[in-house]
């Protein structure tokens, strides 16, 4: 994949759909911050970072037929687009992640999960999993958070976030839509500020 013009065609791909580029902009920075910090651990190929990339600047275009199951939505309009530098693998690799940023997690009950192989099934949890804390740390569309940091302390993951004007929202949001990250890597997972957790 060429990034920046991957990149771009999602970006025309999301404007086409109406969505709000400043919030899908700003869950991508976030995402691929967890991804750089958690690909080691949890041992992605090297395409993954560009799924999870489109997933995050796509993962809103639902909202062009309303806010209701409007996941579920972005998967179908994600999955019948044209990104070129995509296959059809990666194309529907970047649909499912879109689709598991909020409701449901993944389950081979949902036809469109079912359908991928089994290191592909994974590979869309662990993604999914990195993409629903991104959004839930962009709670309110306010770029609120500026950075975020993992640690890995015993049987618990910290997640520092950098709140310049403060993030009570995205505080709340990170942790309730962190739950499947922590489940991912099997740790008990905690969202907090990063002054706050410091002086711990």
């Amino acid at each position: 994949m060429e990034r920046a013009g991957l990149f771009h065609a999602c970006l025309s791909l999301g404007g086409s759909c109406g969505f709000d580029e400043e919030h899908s902009r700003h869950v991508g920075k976030l995402a691929l911050r967890l991804y750089d910090q958690l690909e080691e651990r949890l041992d992605l190929p090297d395409e993954a970072r560009d799924i999870l990339e489109c997933a995050a600047l796509l993962h809103d275009i639902g909202y062009a037929e309303g806010y209701e199951g409007h996941h579920k939505t972005a998967f179908r309009l994600i999955l019948n687009a044209s990104l070129p530098g995509l296959t059809s693998r990666d194309l529907a690799l970047v649909a499912n992640v879109a689709r598991y940023h909020r409701g449901a997690r993944p389950d081979e009950k949902h036809p469109g999960y079912a359908s991928l192989g089994a290191d592909d099934r994974s590979l869309v949890v662990q993604l999914a999993a990195i993409l629903r804390l991104a959004d839930g740390l962009d709670r309110t569309h306010g770029g609120a958070v500026s950075d975020v940091e993992v640690r890995f302390e015993d049987n618990r993951l910290t997640v520092l976030v950098r709140c310049p004007t403060g993030c009570d929202a995205e505080l709340w949001a990170g942790a309730k839509k962190g739950r499947l990250l922590g489940d991912v890597l099997g740790l008990r997972i905690e969202v907090c500020e990063s002054c706050c957790c410091e002086e711990r």
